[in-house]
Order: C-alpha cells, then structure tokens, then sequence
C-alpha cells in the first residue's frame, strides 16, 4: 500500500560525524576508540571502532545476543577478522544497530553472513528476525516497523528456507529462496534492500539476494535475479535509521549467528570483494621467485 507522504520534522536526527557505510565485524574495537566486544559479552551497549552503537529494541529479559569466539567465512568477500561473531535467536531481548545517518531516499542495503546452529520450534510458514527500522535509541517495546525482513521457515529433512517480506506480516506474500539450507553446517551470505519511491505512485520495494555470486561481489550495481516484494505498507516516517536483529518470541530460529554486518547506500558498499594484489606486489613476488631461482641454481 503507498504511503501518503506528508512532511514531518522531528527530533530523531542521528548527530555524527560519521556516514553510511556502517560495518560492525562484531571483534575488538578499543584499537580504534570503540569498546571491547569481548567474548561472552552482552552486543546490547557495544560500539564499533566508529562510534556507531548498539542498544536494546524490545523487552529487557534475561537471554541477550552476545558475542561468541569463531568467524563466518564468506569465500570472496572482504573480512577484516577478528575470530568473533554475534550469536542470538528464540526468546530473549533484541537489538539494534543505530545508523550513523538516516536514510530516506535512494537504496539502502544491509549484509552478513549467517549460519543458523538450531531451528527448534521454527513454523512451516515462516517467521521474521531481522531488517530494517524508522527509529533509533533504546526502547523498550518491540519495533513493529520492519521492512526488507528475512523470514525463515522449515523445509525438508531438518532443512530451512530463507525468504523476503517487505512489510506485510502476510504468509502468502513472503517470497522464497529456493534452497534448502542444513543447520548447523552451512554458511549464507544475505544481502538485503530497500528502494524509496517517494513522491510517485509505485511502492517502495525491498529485495534480498541469498548467496549471491561472489563475481558480483564490489560491483558498481547489483545484480538481477534477487527476491523481489512490495507487499505492505511503505516504512512509516520515510526513514530507515537502525538496523534490528530480533530475539522476540520462541518461533524465531532458536539459534542464529551472524557476522560482519554491513549498512550501506550502494551494492558495493556491502559486497566488498578480496582486494586483487597490486602491481608493486606482484612485481615484489615475481622477483623474490627469481632471486631464489638463481640461488637455487648455484
């Protein structure tokens, strides 16, 4: 349904001398002015080495999304490390990542790589835990204004699939990725967007892509073929500002990990791709392998 766009000021302003993109790899941060995300430790009340912050969204209970030892690999994507992920899911608090500047315009897109270890209690018609929200801060209520949600459902054989909701909370409108992903063992790479088209009469559109191609991984645009919906309203406020990972109720994915999340206003922002080595380095090799042929030689 299109929103009637109606000019709002407001006080939610995100006051900082950084700018999107946003990247938590969920390590060490004190190197780079932000705290400790020691292992064991609560995500709620940390900040990455740019100040950009976590807080709680939701109901305060006793489980919290904390920071485990261990990466997710993604081959072909640029990592900088740091051997620690955010591990969450089922019943608990959830929490929010506060964008360095709110986004109303263009596309904005999110990644991470994602494993889930357990999909106890999961539903065959599929649940969100994850996306894009209009506010920031700490609040104590769940967020209700979710957009590019991730559902997740159970497949086959102890399997789950992985899918898009724009807004709509309606299972017949969530799309669905058409693998069958085994817990526990596999890692997925999850890109996700959303499209404002404020100001026209077409629907915002929000599109997720699940393991794309790492050929595509820096390009300038993003590729064809992701998951695409417009079903439901368009975000409230014509606003995202945080990014929410969801521990709301016992229908989530009882066990979910995820890593170096990224926010950015472009494909290339959230895809970085290994770097190529550069000409003086292959030059550097080139010639050491030379210096040891003569050696060798003699």
């Amino acid at each position: 349904m299109k929103k009637i766009v109606i000019p709002v000021f407001f006080s939610l302003v995100a006051i900082s001398s950084y700018a999107l993109p946003d990247y938590d790899p969920f390590s060490d941060a004190t190197s780079g002015s932000g705290t400790s995300y020691t292992v064991g430790s609560n995500l709620i009340g940390q900040t990455n080495a740019a100040g950009v912050g976590w807080t709680q969204a939701g109901p305060n209970s006793a489980v919290q999304p904390t920071i485990q030892a261990g990466d997710l690999t993604i081959s072909g994507l640029a990592s900088s490390g740091g051997n620690q992920s955010v591990k969450f899911g089922g019943n608990g608090t959830s929490a929010r990542f506060n964008l360095s500047s709110i986004v109303g315009s263009g596309t904005i897109y999110y990644s991470f790589a994602l494993k889930l270890t357990s999909i106890a209690g999961l539903s065959s018609s599929g649940v969100f835990w994850s996306g894009f929200n209009n506010s920031a801060g700490t609040q104590l209520t769940t967020p209700t204004t979710v957009v590019t949600r991730i559902v997740t459902r159970t497949g086959p054989g102890g399997t789950f699939n992985l899918g898009l909701d724009k807004s709509s909370g309606i299972v017949g409108s969530f799309v669905w990725d058409s693998n069958n992903f085994a817990p526990t063992t596999d890692t997925i790479f999850i890109v996700g967007s959303y499209t404002f088209n404020s100001g026209s009469t077409t629907d915002d559109v929000s599109q997720m892509w699940v393991n794309p191609n790492s050929a595509d991984f820096g390009a300038a645009n993003a590729p064809a073929g992701g998951l695409t919906s417009t079903a439901g309203n368009d975000i409230s406020l014509n606003q995202i500002a945080s990014f929410v990972f969801f521990d709301r109720n016992a229908a989530e994915p009882a066990g979910i990990v995820a890593d170096d999340l990224r926010i950015g206003t472009s494909w290339a922002d959230v895809t970085p791709a290994v770097p190529e080595p550069t000409t003086w380095v292959l030059t550097a090799v080139g010639l050491a392998g030379l210096f040891l042929r003569r050696i060798i030689r003699r």
